[in-house]
């Protein structure tokens, strides 16, 4: 019967330690569109500085700025709301869409940051996450 309220409370801690994204533009469930979510919670706040963990998948087959082949990655990211920006400190990335099956490449950026821009993206949500990030960090 103990080993039952064991296993009782890991699956409550489990579930507790999911991250619960929010999803700012796509859809989490559809690999046909592009989708971003970001996870409201920061990793770390130092003013003007945050830290989170965002994530993207695209309809299509893309490649970074390195030419590393991707279709989904998740990333860590440090937003700088005095100048309103964001850059990359790592990134995982998955061949698949929605962050599905192992990734195929690791990369850190912390020495060289590269920035979050969503260039082709229309509508691009670049400007609403930086604002997002920033405002939750002033509350």
């Amino acid at each position: 019967m103990r080993w039952r309220f064991v296993w009782l409370a890991l699956a409550c801690m489990a579930a507790n330690a999911q991250t619960a994204w929010f999803t700012v533009t796509g859809s989490p469930t559809d690999p046909s569109v592009d989708t971003v979510q970001v996870d409201p919670v920061a990793i770390d706040t130092v003013w003007p500085m945050r830290t989170m963990l965002v994530r993207v998948s695209r309809a299509q087959d893309r490649a970074n700025w390195e030419g590393v082949p991707y279709r989904s990655y998740e990333s860590r990211v440090r937003f700088n709301c005095r100048a309103r920006k964001a850059h990359y400190l790592h990134a995982t990335f998955y061949m698949a869409p929605l962050w599905q099956g192992d990734p195929h490449q690791r990369t850190d950026y912390a020495a060289n940051p590269r920035p979050m821009l969503f260039l082709d993206a229309q509508p691009n949500p670049t400007e609403r996450i930086v604002r997002a990030a920033c405002r939750a960090g002033t509350a």
